[in-house]
């Protein structure tokens, strides 16, 4: 009889609520000393994040198809006073060329469509007389690619290199079955105990996909040319009060696999945060009817390729820059 009343007491809402404030609130002090929000001018690494979140966002504007002439103005501003603040708290040098370089490639990019930067060149040179940074060389934020007739062909490290994510695409329709083909090579993603907790939503209606890009907001500008937007979803009754991450990592792989077997059929593809505020995913979940026990984890969109197109460049770090060998 006790033993029955300890179990109702431990499955009851109120007790499992307990548990799972008491479990994150222990996760909450580490995360407030160390997230970036939490003393970021003092953190060169917490600067340098920012950075690199604002150099992105320059790359994705040029990598749009037909994108606004002398767009980004107000984020390069900013770029720039965190390259100040970068500096200040004690920063590499070597990574302000390297971000300098690229503010020097979005405005020949913007320069070269007519765009008026007069106001940017002063500023990057006001600042870069100031600290004493060689201002001569340009990077491209952008690269040139013709599509691939054959990544089935590749052999995987060629196939794995050649997906990007995609913004500038073409009006070529696409066929439902083949995303379905995708999603058939998708089962195979490993899981936490092989839970396969994903629950995956695909919206090709126009309506209701181009709300899916709008609430999401990270597809400004070119989310009209994308056909197919597929939300995963992670369902947590399949978690337990010590695993509230798992969820992410499930989701996470199996988005990753989705990529590249949407990636092998021919397919265009970019992959789209979902980390927004409660308030905004409450919103989001109830515009598409999306269950409460489910946790949206990425957002996919689907489109076709270009003959020649071009992708953000995107430089990614050597292994050797995070990784630690231990023998």
């Amino acid at each position: 009889m006790i033993k029955k009343l300890i179990i109702k007491i431990k499955e009851s809402y109120c007790c499992v609520l307990l548990r799972v404030v008491l479990q994150q609130l222990s996760e909450s002090f580490v995360i407030a000393e160390h997230i970036k929000n939490s003393k970021f001018s003092q953190t060169p690494e917490k600067i340098k994040t920012e950075i690199l979140i604002t150099l992105h966002a320059l790359e994705k504007g040029m990598s749009i198809g037909n994108g606004r002439i002398g767009f980004g103005k107000e984020k390069c501003k900013n770029l720039i006073s965190l390259l100040n603040l970068f500096l200040s708290a004690g920063g590499d040098a070597d990574f302000v060329k390297k971000s300098v370089s690229m503010i020097n490639g979005y405005i020949a990019f913007n320069k070269s469509a007519g765009a008026d930067m007069m106001e940017i060149e002063k500023l990057l040179s006001e600042f870069c007389k100031e600290f004493k940074i060689e201002n001569r060389d340009v990077e491209n934020g952008i690269i040139n690619m013709q599509i691939e007739r054959d990544v089935k062909q590749l052999p995987f490290d060629r196939f794995s290199s050649t997906r990007f994510s995609v913004r500038d695409l073409s009006n070529k329709k696409i066929d439902i079955e083949i995303i379905k083909k995708a999603l058939v090579l998708a089962e195979r993603t490993p899981s936490a105990c092989n839970r396969q907790s994903w629950r995956v939503h695909v919206y090709t209606d126009e309506r209701l996909k181009n709300n899916v890009f709008k609430l999401q907001g990270g597809a400004k500008g070119f989310y009209e040319k994308l056909q197919c937007a597929i939300i995963i979803c992670a369902d947590i009754r399949r978690y337990g009060i010590n695993e509230l991450n798992l969820p992410f990592v499930d989701g996470g792989l199996y988005g990753m696999n989705l990529l590249y077997a949407l990636h092998y059929y021919g397919l265009a593809t970019i992959p789209l945060t979902m980390g927004h505020k409660q308030g905004t995913l409450r919103i989001l979940k109830k515009e598409l009817s999306l269950p409460a026990n489910e946790i949206p984890v990425l957002l996919v969109g689907v489109g076709s390729y270009c003959d020649n197109y071009k992708v953000a460049r995107s430089e990614r770090l050597p292994y050797n820059s995070y990784t630690t060998f231990n023998f």
